[in-house]
């Protein structure tokens, strides 16, 4: 190589390696509290590892056989489902309802939109505490106005037909605000020209809301979808505060279970290998949704 050839790349080659020392802190931080977590997980899966066998033996695929035959395994995953469909899509849909409405130039608009915001803001371990007292058979706001209603009294974190229901209005109380602020973002992101084009072409609240608002909405619902399904999955602290999974593992999800093997049971052979189970139908799942619907998403 050429000595003026090789001054003209020596400025790239300077910036190249200053963005990598920039990234470094970063780089070491994903690898040694994300990525080293991940393959030690996923190594240490293939071990049995208990108080029956405290030292770890090597054992296979067998932890992943036990997933097949364990029940109770099959009833987490069927509740992680249904927890996750009971607040994904309540959550987004309230969010965009909410966005658009305090999209308006309404009066106090500037008070409502933290006021919906704040649950997101409130640690989760907190919001469930204060739900448990909202909760509370005896006491409880929730049984209060229900019988002011008319109603009857529920044992909500007492009852299994209930209980998952309970973690499921917390979860849409907590992400609620959060999807709200995103969609907000996307709203006043789209040109106002286009409303006033359509406004003049006589399109009604309807057609607008359906030609302009929600097509150009796409990257944020599409966005929005994969977050909900992830922190869905993802949901434990209500769990453990709320109902310890219980009664009857009636709200006992996947991350719980996790937790319960690993730290109650102290089984981190298999702990391990649900927690590899989980990382694998997250990455399903976030492969499938973008290659069935990022094509369909409309960007300005």
């Amino acid at each position: 190589m050429s000595a003026r050839r090789w001054r003209r790349l020596l400025p790239c080659r300077r910036q190249t390696i200053e963005a990598y020392l920039c990234l470094l802190p970063s780089l070491l931080f994903l690898l040694t509290f994300t990525h080293w977590p991940i393959f030690r997980s996923i190594w240490l899966s293939l071990f049995r590892w208990n108080l029956a066998h405290p030292d770890p033996t090597f054992a296979g695929i067998e932890n992943y056989a036990r997933l097949v035959t364990d029940s109770t395994f099959r009833k987490v995953l069927w509740n992680t489902g249904w927890y996750a469909a009971g607040t994904v899509v309540p959550s987004i849909v309230l969010g965009l309802f909410l966005a658009i409405l305090l999209n308006q130039r309404i009066r106090g608009v500037s008070v409502f939109r933290p006021a919906f915001f704040y649950p997101t803001l409130i640690p989760t371990a907190a919001a469930a505490m204060i739900w448990v007292v909202l909760f509370t058979p005896g006491y409880g706001l929730v049984n209060y106005y229900l019988r002011a209603l008319g109603g009857r009294g529920i044992e909500w974190l007492n009852d299994a037909s209930w209980a998952m229901w309970a973690l499921i209005i917390v979860g849409v109380w907590k992400h609620v605000g959060q999807y709200m602020l995103i969609f907000l973002a996307g709203l006043q992101a789209i040109p106002t020209e286009l409303y006033e084009a359509a406004l003049t072409e006589g399109a009604t609240w309807r057609q607008s809301l359906t030609r302009i608002t929600l097509p150009l909405l796409g990257p944020m619902t599409f966005f929005v979808g994969i977050i909900a399904v992830i922190d869905s999955f993802q949901s434990v602290d209500q769990v453990y505060i709320m109902t310890k999974g219980g009664p009857y593992d009636s709200t006992n999800v996947l991350l719980y279970y996790i937790y319960q093997h690993a730290f109650q049971y102290a089984d981190f052979g298999y702990g391990s290998t649900l927690s590899t189970f989980l990382l694998l139908l997250l990455l399903l799942f976030t492969v499938v949704y973008i290659r069935a619907l990022s094509w369909r998403v409309t960007y300005q």
